[in-house]
């Protein structure tokens, strides 16, 4: 049997993955001893920062995947006092890196030193993929994080590089062309078109993205057992605590908890969740008072201001609040989600204190410190809740801006040491889009678990039930229109046989893409779909074979049901929104006969070249040509631009007299399309897109030769859009 000698079609591989960046905390020790020094390079404009052990990406970013990024120092009091960014305003690149160097341009200010505990550096997120602590330096296992699958495609388009040859024609040489020279590569036309399973890219399209989930249950199993462990901020300790049984009244008062044990389990049902916490008593105003002991009691780490959990009366809700005035049995109260408040109120109630924050978050961090104990009892892999009280301006057309929670979700993929001066830290993916304030936050876990026989509901994991569609601890994402769009890479692998890959795999990641327009229709042919372009700012190609386990989605990546919802595919999930259950509103009424409705963002993007030269060596095996200089610096967004078409059979003059009124609707008459995924449960997947603030820019109505029904076609301009999901991944 011959062996098939070409790359082939249904052997390639797409996946998505996020961009996060790097964090190098200073620890007083040179790299030989754990933390980070810098040395001078090989050429006069270089500098080299030595990584030591101690800092958690050590031997985690694959050789040269760091080519091409942006690196800042910040030095208030340490040693690097001179590249100390807000003062200096000295930015840096990186010209290669190693499992423990990164080469960086120009050379640094302050030379040779070491990384003091006040110093650190930041290797940004734009370009660089998100590490991958399972991967192991200097074997072929390199790898990053794109482990994210990209749809239900249809098509998909890459964007290819194209190089700007420029061409000299000189004087006395001929007709000929005498000298050409390669510059500026660009990276523009990538494309696709999904069957919408979830609505995720639009948020890459809109750019802004809250998330809030029911976060952590414990789960009862076989007598007074808890499943695994205890909620992430319960205490071991002899004291009053109280569990509800999540979806009922079923309640428990609990005098102790050890480990997996939890003394006093009887009414809560064996294999249910339930939610644990100090039990209370009655409270009035804004007072909240325990029945007994106080929080400190029955919780690891409370702070004098954060937020509390509750379960709705019946079980069937979670509730989370805000605390201030924390002092002994009694703290002073706020609703976040309605009805909280209440509830805790009441005798009985549970009140589950959410962890403490240690520090505010900016716009732009990857850790979070949330203490060395509770940093402690967090893995690699699950997922941090922030839930937050204060709010946020959306775009909208209220004469009052519209506000939302704060709430962020983010993957943990590394936690801090203890020898490398950030025991308390825990590294997430993505940066965070929004600032919280310690007080005003509490951190939350949310776990995916898996049992067959319930769903896959332990522990609060979000989940479906794939014979009904109920959407179990659903997630709630929504997205608007915010400043900047986040970024991301493209990992594009193939292969020649069905066999794992090795050298003979080519392996490619397109980084710093950015989202350009997206066009979303729902019509009578069936599924719902999402078609958009988006461009790169830099290509990394496998010129080592050091990537000889590429992501296969199914085979290696999304293999499991609990990877399946951690990659975007959750079993039961798979089916994209269809027309049937789709319902469009427009000027305040249902359109009943509407066959097709077509909405449209463009975020007038262009990618920007910049004059930055190295004076570093290239060769044609590098995996990034040229340091990257070639390639756009950075992708920046413009004016947004939303747009909405849609096809119904006339019925009434309605879509003439908006027309010819000029109505421009401020305030009122929201147009929004709510979408819903099949299935017999009342709880499932759902979605709904609202714009707002919109006019009408033509209502055709041709005569029919046909002689058929009269058809109109109607086009708005729309000033804002927003979207919200309920979906069971805690990314998207």
């Amino acid at each position: 049997m011959s062996v098939n000698t070409v790359f082939k079609g249904d052997l390639v591989e797409v996946t998505l993955g996020k961009e996060t960046g790097l964090y190098g905390q200073g620890t007083g020790s040179n790299s030989g001893s754990g933390g980070w020094d810098t040395t001078n390079g090989t050429t006069d404009n270089a500098s080299v920062i030595n990584v030591g052990a101690n800092l958690y990406f050590k031997g985690e970013v694959p050789k040269n995947m760091l080519v091409g990024a942006t690196v800042k120092f910040y030095s208030a009091a340490g040693n690097f006092t001179a590249d100390h960014f807000p003062t200096t305003k000295r930015t840096y690149y990186v010209t290669a890196n190693t499992d423990s160097t990164i080469t960086i341009q120009p050379r640094l200010s302050t030379g040779v030193a070491t990384g003091a505990a006040a110093d650190y550096f930041i290797v940004e997120a734009l370009r660089i993929p998100t590490i991958e602590t399972a991967m192991t330096y200097g074997t072929p296992d390199d790898r990053v994080k794109t482990d994210q699958f990209i749809g239900l495609l249809n098509s998909f388009a890459l964007p290819e590089p194209e190089i700007d040859v420029r061409k000299q024609h000189i004087v006395g040489m001929g007709r000929d062309v005498n000298v050409l020279t390669s510059g500026r590569e660009t990276l523009s036309g990538g494309s696709f078109e999904v069957n919408a399973h979830n609505l995720r890219w639009l948020r890459y399209g809109l750019g802004g993205h809250t998330a809030l989930g029911s976060g952590e249950m414990a789960h009862r199993t076989t007598g007074t057992t808890i499943l695994t462990d205890a909620p992430l901020n319960i205490k071991d300790a002899t004291a009053t605590y109280r569990g509800q049984q999540y979806g009922s009244t079923n309640a428990d008062d609990i005098s102790e908890v050890s480990g997996t044990t939890a003394t006093g389990l009887s009414n809560v049902a064996t294999n249910s969740d339930f939610l644990l916490g100090a039990k209370t008593a009655s409270g009035s105003s804004s007072t909240i008072n325990l029945a007994a002991s106080n929080y400190n009691a029955t919780h690891e780490s409370v702070g004098t201001a954060g937020v509390f959990k509750t379960l709705s009366a019946d079980g069937a809700s979670v509730l989370y609040g805000s605390y201030s005035g924390a002092s002994g049995t009694t703290l002073t109260g706020a609703d976040i989600t309605s009805g909280a408040l209440a509830r805790v109120q009441t005798a009985g109630a549970v009140a589950y204190l959410l962890a403490e924050l240690k520090a505010d978050i900016s716009h732009g961090d990857i850790r979070v410190n949330v203490g060395n104990t509770i940093a402690g009892r967090l893995s690699v892999g699950e997922y941090l809740q922030i839930v937050d009280k204060d709010t946020v301006q959306i775009p909208g057309a209220d004469a009052e801006l519209p506000t939302i929670n704060k709430h962020e979700i983010r993957r943990i993929v590394a936690i801090g040491s203890a020898g490398g001066n950030d025991q308390a830290y825990v590294y997430v993916e993505e940066p965070f889009c929004l600032t919280h304030t310690a007080a005003s936050c509490g951190v939350d876990r949310i776990i995916l678990t898996h049992d067959s026989s319930q769903g896959s509901t332990r522990r609060g994991s979000p989940a479906i039930t794939s014979s009904t569609g109920q959407l179990h601890y659903g997630i709630e994402h929504t997205f608007y229109g915010g400043s900047a769009l986040p970024t991301f890479t493209i990992e594009q692998s193939f292969r020649r046989t069905d066999a794992t890959p090795g050298a003979d795999a080519l392996v490619r990641l397109f980084s710093g893409c950015k989202v350009n327009s997206l066009t979303c229709t729902a019509d009578t042919e069936g599924e719902f779909k999402v078609s958009g372009d988006y461009e790169a700012t830099r290509m990394f190609t496998d010129t080592e074979s050091r990537f000889a386990t590429p992501h296969r989605l199914f085979e290696n990546t999304a293999s499991t049901n609990i990877t399946r919802r951690s990659s975007g595919i959750a079993v039961g999930g798979e089916k994209p929104y269809l027309f049937q259950h789709i319902t469009f509103s427009a000027f305040g009424s249902p359109v009943l006969r509407a066959t097709n409705v077509e909405f449209q963002m463009t975020n007038s993007n262009t990618a920007r070249y910049y004059i930055r030269g190295t004076d570093g060596t290239y060769s044609s095996t590098d995996q990034v040509s040229e340091a990257a200089t070639q390639y756009a610096t950075e992708i920046t967004e413009a004016q947004r631009e939303y747009t909405l078409k849609f096809q119904a059979i006339v019925e009434d003059d309605r879509f003439f007299e908006e027309l010819r009124q000029r109505k421009h609707h401020i305030n009122e008459n929201d147009m929004t399309l709510t979408l819903f995924k099949p299935g017999s449960a009342s709880t499932r997947q759902r979605a709904t897109v609202t714009l707002e603030d919109y006019t009408v820019v033509k209502a055709e109505m041709p005569v029919p030769d046909d002689k058929g029904p009269v058809t109109a076609n109607v086009e708005l301009i729309v000033r804002h859009l927003k979207v919200t999901e309920h979906n069971p991944y805690p990314i998207l």
